[in-house]
């Protein structure tokens, strides 16, 4: 009888060669409680971090805006600080709340409370009386798209799960309200306060930003809530533009890339929690001048360079483990983008795109000076090789467009070391 291994058997097996039992180069962020990786995994960010555990356990409540480009583990530092407060017996969602580009304030709401909902459901013993939970419940049951078209909800405002005559719909004002009803029996109930996470704020239009918190003002000063958002450069950008709530920002946190060596402790406590059993070695394939050519090629952004190694490994291991030198590293990489994207694109698309890999965000106008293609040349182009999934709308500046090339994208630019060179070298 032949046994037929799933894709998880196989990609379990795979990483076994390694002597760990699944891939150390996830870029999933650590989770405020559970997860492979425990939080013991983290690594640096201390001055970051502190500030977060002294404005959580502070009192009172407040706004914390974290931000930093994309991939540099901004979720991961609000989600180890807020593990620290949950120890402390502060309530906070075991998820982040992932905004959405539709969102509006109701949804902003709506979705908060659906949060909250999550992790009380999974409590055993829950900070809340019964009547509470029954409305809260009730709500959750209308759904996200019900309450998006302004469904109506018999109760709301009264006794929730009856059948009213006349169903009232669900307003602002009244999702408030459940919502300050909710926090409040918490914190009765935890004499604690609680922590509130949103992610990915660039996400959403720049209008609908302006909009969310322009309106929400009130809603984001609850007495004893840590309201934390995440976003990237321009989210910081846009909030601070925003008078009515830029002045009832209580703190701005923002994170860097990490150094060279704390992503190299990362990458080893990650093999160390993974190893199959404590009584075995475990290979780590990745040589350090390795890792130093990819921090180079990202600027340290963690997610890329682990993505970059993920990438490599699988496609070069097969029935022996392998350890991967720059050449290897290199070969691999620029075929794989070269199969994938490269060969596919036309000429002066290709030329556009060895232009736009020197740069960290480039314009239209800036393409077409470099490689004298016209302008309206270079925007068809543009738009074939973000159609491609080669670039990407970084940030709009008035009428102007700066793009980036996607990250693996830049695996064309590897080069090889010269191996007779290295010989020698190595001979002396």
């Amino acid at each position: 009888m032949t046994t037929i291994l799933s894709t998880d058997d196989k990609m379990n097996n795979f990483w076994e060669l390694y002597g760990i039992k699944e891939n150390p180069f996830g870029t999933a962020p650590l989770l405020v409680k559970g997860g492979s990786l425990p939080i013991e995994s983290f690594v640096g960010r201390g001055e970051q971090l502190n500030r977060l555990k002294k404005l959580f356990t502070s009192g009172g409540g407040s706004r914390i805006l974290v931000y930093g480009d994309v991939g540099v583990g901004k979720t991961t530092v609000v989600n180890v600080g807020r593990n620290y407060a949950l120890n402390k017996g502060y309530f906070t969602s075991f998820k982040e709340i992932a905004v959405q580009e539709h969102w509006n304030a109701d949804l902003f709401i709506f979705n908060t409370l659906a949060s909250i909902h999550s992790t009380l459901k999974l409590l055993q013993t829950k900070p809340i009386n019964e009547v509470t939970l029954k409305k809260l419940d009730a709500l959750i049951a209308l759904g996200i798209e019900e309450i998006n078209a302004g469904i109506t909800l018999g109760g709301i405002g009264g006794n929730y799960g009856t059948q009213l005559r006349n169903p009232i719909k669900v307003s602002t004002i009244q999702l408030t309200d459940l919502f300050v009803e909710v926090i409040n029996e918490i914190i009765k109930n935890t004499n604690r306060d609680v922590i509130i996470h949103y992610n990915n704020l660039e996400l959403l239009p720049e209008k609908s930003i302006r909009r969310i918190f322009d309106n929400l003002r009130d809603f984001f000063q609850t007495p004893k809530v840590h309201f934390v958002f995440v976003g990237n450069l321009s989210v910081y950008a846009i909030l601070q533009t925003i008078p009515r709530f830029s002045s009832i920002l209580s703190d701005t946190i923002v994170i860097d890339n990490l150094s060279l060596e704390e992503i190299q402790e990362i990458i080893k406590k990650r093999f160390e929690f993974m190893r199959i059993s404590k009584d075995l070695n475990y290979i780590n394939p990745i040589e350090k001048v390795t890792l130093k050519l990819l921090y180079d090629l990202y600027d340290g952004n963690i997610r890329n360079i682990l993505n970059s190694l993920s990438t490599a490994i699988i496609e070069v291991t097969n029935e022996q483990p392998v350890v991967l030198d720059q050449n290897i590293l290199c070969r691999t990489l620029k075929s794989i983008v070269e199969k994938r994207y490269i060969n596919e694109l036309q000429p002066n698309a290709k030329k556009i795109l060895l232009e736009a890999v020197k740069y960290h965000e480039v314009t239209n106008r800036q393409l077409s000076k470099q490689t004298n293609i016209a302008r309206s040349n270079v925007s068809t182009y543009v738009k074939q090789l973000q159609e491609k999934s080669c670039l990407y709308l970084r940030r709009k500046d008035g009428k102007d467009k700066f793009w980036s090339v996607e990250p693996k994208i830049k695996w064309w630019t590897l080069k090889e070391t010269d191996s007779k060179q290295k010989k020698l070298k190595n001979f002396h």
